[in-house]
């Protein structure tokens, strides 16, 4: 009995010990923030007196061995001060051991600021140190003395995608395991918009994600180290190898409206990497893809251009100018002095043009065909292969390259040299995505796929810089990051003219707004389809969806890119190509249209603003209602997301506007009188930009 008795009073001293609180066995302050040390592992963290969350970390080494603070014997734990590129500090140093693995844990706090930088090293004592997963901060299960948005069941977390490529969507979900956000992400009340943004600030190494946990009820994982699906790799993340390995900084930063903190997580990440600047004005013109695809010819692109600088007065920058696009065409060697004639022409009368490159991808059927740009080399001499010597699967149809090849440099500045040469102002490039991937590469000094990447940017944007002028560079199929290359990049996948189109445009101007004047100059909202796209397949889209599109990349930032057939038409065997469309309809209504919806100087005034407006909600798929503030004007843009006829409203208080004035709509010039509440009837999948006064 004695021994029973024994057995049972340690059982409920155990109990005790687990429902005890964790115990603070250090605090250190700064002005704005605090973290206390726990004696299990873990930190907290406090902003402006408040209590947010509490989150530890862990890692893994290649043979498996694994260490977690939470588990791990704490050896160490210091302040130091601190000076970075976001300005002066503190440091708390704590060290951690387990299974002869190292984790040193870096919380710095700021002077000014009031957001946390969390980064994990970890060092391997028995033998060099080999990782690809470092999980700098891990959220704690909440309770009730934390921020009470983390207890609640309707929170919703923001899952930023890794690229653009295959119609991807930004989403926001409730908990729910293994969802995951690349990046960044907000942690927020979609009816307050409080709560958390986590973000990566380094992309020079790592594939990073923020994760719903696996194992562990409404708790986030940030981490270094992602490779799956959703970044297309068939291999997972590489390792990297040292005396010891740095995760990537992570940005930690509570928000009173999420939609602040992610405004202010781009400004931060151009702390780090500057964005490509740029000294030129919103670009406006035409981009021949939807328009024509496969079937462009010479005449298009002139056609094109005549018809933008007479018919379309309007449309263009405050200095007129347009941009006037090939996409994907190619021309005969006969056929380059009179594209050498053309571009002198555009330039004489101050329009700029531009020309399409791919130097991250082939076909593989076209490997022993195709060359290596300025050579004689089979472009399957440089295929991304994996660590079986086999050629990487095919991504969204086309065969990645070896970016860390030598003869894949010779192929990317001689495409670029190309364009550089036929004096383009604009260089669109697409499939970057594929610089990415994960795989056995040329170079053995690179070890993964953001490696990679980077690599290949900095040759890119080496030739570009080496032009005699300023060249726009606008990336198409790409990560978010890095984003050094781009002046801007396409928001979403291919978008063409119907409401399906403009819905799925605006799903990336809600969640991805903040992109555009931070990381990038501009956000790009894809080429505008207003009357019929060739490579779409459908039907001609209606007035009213057209009005939508046109007025989706007013407000996106913007690159603001028509796309559609404005002639010639088409003669003798031509006319194979057009998929069974008569093209002598197309051009006529197409041109009429255009006119109709594009020569409105009060819209024009908006797009040249380039400033992308701002979410009023941050709802689950799309939110209709975006709002902006600029020198003094508010603006206002709805949207009905649905087929039947609806009223749309919101209070001016929401948006910080007046309760009471005046509104113009720049759409048709009307003006009326608001009292509490600001709203449109709008027929189905109409929309409305208004200015309040």
């Amino acid at each position: 009995m004695a021994e029973e008795k024994k057995e049972r009073d340690e059982l409920m001293e155990l109990f005790r010990k687990l429902r005890q609180p964790p115990q603070v066995t250090a605090r250190f302050d700064s002005a704005k923030t605090a973290v206390e040390m726990l004696d299990n592992g873990s930190f907290v963290y406090y902003q402006n007196g408040e209590k947010i969350i509490g989150a530890h970390a862990s890692a893994r080494v290649k043979d498996g061995r694994r260490v977690n603070t939470r588990t791990a014997k704490r050896t160490g734990s210091c302040l130091t001060e601190s000076c970075d590129c976001f300005g002066k500090g503190k440091t708390v140093v704590n060290t951690f051991e387990e299974e002869g693995l190292i984790l040193t844990q870096r919380i710095t706090m700021y002077d000014e600021e009031d957001f946390l930088n969390v980064q994990i090293v970890l060092k391997d004592t028995e033998k060099e140190t080999e990782t690809n997963y470092l999980s700098a901060y891990e959220t704690i299960y909440p309770d009730w003395s934390c921020k009470p948005l983390f207890l609640s069941l309707d929170q919703k977390m923001l899952l930023t995608p890794f690229d653009n490529d295959m119609w991807v969507r930004y989403e926001s979900t409730p908990p729910r395991p293994g969802r995951t956000s690349y990046d960044v992400t907000a942690i927020y009340d979609e009816r307050t918009n409080e709560g958390l943004v986590i973000g990566a600030v380094d992309w020079d190494t790592w594939k990073n994600a923020i994760q719903w946990a696996f194992n562990d009820a409404r708790c986030v994982v940030a981490y270094s180290g992602a490779a799956d699906a959703a970044t297309h790799d068939t291999l997972p993340h590489g390792y990297i190898s040292g005396e010891e390995v740095a995760s990537a900084r992570f940005i930690v930063k509570w928000n009173t409206d999420v939609r602040d903190g992610m405004v202010e997580y781009g400004r931060l990440c151009t702390k780090v990497v500057p964005a490509r600047p740029w000294h030129g004005k919103v670009p406006f013109g035409w981009n021949s893809y939807s328009a024509l695809g496969g079937i462009f010819r010479m005449q298009h692109w002139e056609e094109a251009g005549d018809f933008i600088y007479e018919e379309l007065p309007e449309f263009c920058d405050e200095d007129g100018v347009t941009f006037i696009n090939i996409d994907g065409a190619r021309f005969n060697a006969d056929e380059m002095d009179e594209l050498r004639a053309y571009v002198k022409k555009a330039h004489a009368r101050g329009q700029k043009v531009g020309w399409y490159a791919a130097p991250c991808i082939s076909h593989r059927a076209f490997g022993n065909f195709m060359k290596i740009a300025g050579t004689d080399t089979p472009i399957s001499e440089i295929y991304l292969k994996d660590f079986d010597g086999r050629i990487m699967p095919a991504m969204d149809s086309s065969t990645p390259l070896d970016v860390t090849h030598p003869l894949w440099e010779v192929h990317a500045r001689n495409s670029i040299k190309r364009l550089v040469d036929l004096d383009m102002d604009y260089i669109k490039i697409d499939f970057l995505s594929h610089a990415c991937l994960e795989g056995n590469f040329y170079n053995k000094e690179i070890k993964t796929g953001r490696q990679a990447i980077n690599l290949a940017y900095n040759i890119i944007s080496d030739e570009i810089n080496k032009a005699d002028k300023e060249i726009f560079v606008d990336l198409s199929i790409a990560p978010i990051f890095p984003y050094f290359l781009g002046h801007a990049r396409r928001s979403c996948c291919d978008t063409f003219g119907h409401y399906d189109d403009t819905r799925y445009a605006l799903n990336a101007l809600n969640f991805g707004w903040w992109e555009s004047g931070t990381i990038y100059a501009y956000g790009d909202p894809d080429h505008c389809a207003l009357y019929h796209s060739m490579i779409d397949g459908r039907p001609e889209t209606t007035e009213i969806e057209a009005k939508s599109r046109f007025n989706m990349s007013v407000i996106s930032g913007t690159v603001l890119l028509l796309s559609d057939n404005f002639g010639p038409v088409l003669q003798g065997d031509d006319r194979k190509n057009l998929r069974g469309f008569d093209d002598a309809p197309i051009v006529k209504g197409a041109r009429e249209r255009v006119k109709r919806l594009v020569n409105n100087k009060a819209l024009i005034e908006v797009a040249r603003f380039g400033k992308a407006f701002t979410p009023l909600y941050l709802k689950s798929d799309t939110t209709n209602i975006y709002t902006l503030k600029h020198n003094g004007r508010c603006f206002a843009a709805l949207f009905n997301l649905e087929p039947e006829k609806a009223t749309v409203s919101f209070r001016p208080a929401e948006a910080g506007f007046p309760e009471s004035g005046k509104i113009r709509c720049l759409n048709c010039g009307r003006e009326f009188a608001y009292e509490g509440c600001i709203s449109a009837e709008l027929e189905g999948y109409d929309s409305v930009i208004y200015e309040i006064f």
